[in-house]
């Protein structure tokens, strides 16, 4: 394990704990890419909470893998046996069979570029509702936002 990684697993354990005694949001800093384009590492946040209510698709839920490592991903699809199917926003490859007790948390709210986005924000929405829609789409589309963005920054 990594320094980074281990230190990402402490503070993931200290939330737990939190979040089962407190239930006050906390933030988490994005770390990966899995999540663009909607999140973007080491410029947006996310409010992680514990889940008040049933989970379901197009939610942001943080996971611990069976091999221990924290993962934050969306719910693409939920499974007749209770688990989920989840993916990043930048994937195509659904990892299958999360259980319920794996989910630590999930994003109540998110600070992308610089703005608190939650329900009912548009980019919010369409990341929940559309997005997990069009998965086999997602290399293609996430392509296309990469060069688009080069371009807008290029025309600055």
């Amino acid at each position: 394990m990594t320094g980074q990684t281990t230190q990402t697993a402490a503070l993931i354990e200290r939330y737990r704990a939190l979040l089962e005694t407190d239930g006050t949001p906390l933030p988490l800093p994005v770390t990966g890419s899995s999540m663009l384009p909607f999140l973007s590492p080491g410029r947006d946040s996310v409010l992680l909470a514990r889940p008040n209510r049933r989970l379901r698709r197009g939610d942001m839920a943080l996971y611990r893998r069976e091999g221990g490592g924290y993962v934050l991903h969306r719910i693409v699809a939920c499974q007749r046996d209770g688990g989920f199917a989840m993916a990043g926003d930048a994937q195509q490859l659904v990892e299958r069979g999360i259980r319920r007790d794996q989910i630590v948390a999930v994003v109540c709210a998110a600070v992308r570029k610089g703005r608190c986005q939650g329900p009912g924000c548009f980019w919010w929405e369409f990341f929940a509702r559309v997005w997990p829609r069009v998965l086999p789409l997602h290399g293609g589309l996430c392509r296309a936002y990469g060069v688009l963005s080069r371009f807008r920054r290029g025309q600055k």
